[in-house]
């Protein structure tokens, strides 16, 4: 039945639609050289720690933020945490097959728009994502990766996004 078409849309609507959660995998291990900070995985909320956080189980249970050391009490684990880097500008690279279809500028300085850096990276040939990096004291930074589905489309050739969504899914229903 999932042959003939592609569930685009929520995060809710495409778990149902494959029938199973899809856990975020925000900083996966051949990316480890463009992290330039701590990430690490917590079962309880960092009190007295200033780090960004984000639900490591689910996507979009609560949106990631900057803890201000305290703990509001509203969110239970587990978490993704990172230390707190300022990112100058950030791109979106459109990966497909291992292979990069596009990468666009989305934000930072708005003025100029940087073109995307190019990439000297070895994707598995096998993955399909949203790779977004980050340019962090002159250096290319790993902001984070999503899965292919309910992001957002900064590129310009919308045919790409097709392409990208199509493998996407063929990609999600098959790891």
């Amino acid at each position: 039945m999932l042959d003939n078409w592609v569930a685009l849309g929520s995060v809710e609507f495409v778990e149902k639609a494959l029938g199973r959660n899809i856990i975020p995998n925000y900083y996966p291990e051949f990316l480890n050289n463009y992290l330039n900070r701590d990430v690490w995985k917590a079962d309880k909320w960092p009190l007295g720690k200033i780090v960004f956080i984000k639900p490591a189980d689910r996507y979009k249970r609560f949106n990631g933020l900057i803890t201000n050391g305290g703990y509001k009490k509203k969110k239970k684990g587990p978490y993704q945490c990172s230390s707190v880097v300022k990112f100058t500008n950030e791109w979106r690279y459109y990966v497909s097959n291992g292979q990069i279809l596009c990468g666009e500028w989305y934000a930072g300085d708005e003025e100029n728009c940087p073109d995307a850096p190019k990439l000297d990276i070895a994707f598995p040939n096998n993955f399909c994502g949203a790779v977004d990096m980050g340019l962090v004291d002159n250096k290319i930074t790993l902001v984070e990766v999503n899965h292919p589905f309910s992001c957002g489309w900064y590129g310009k050739n919308h045919e790409l996004y097709a392409k990208w969504i199509i493998n996407g899914w063929n990609y999600l229903k098959n790891n």
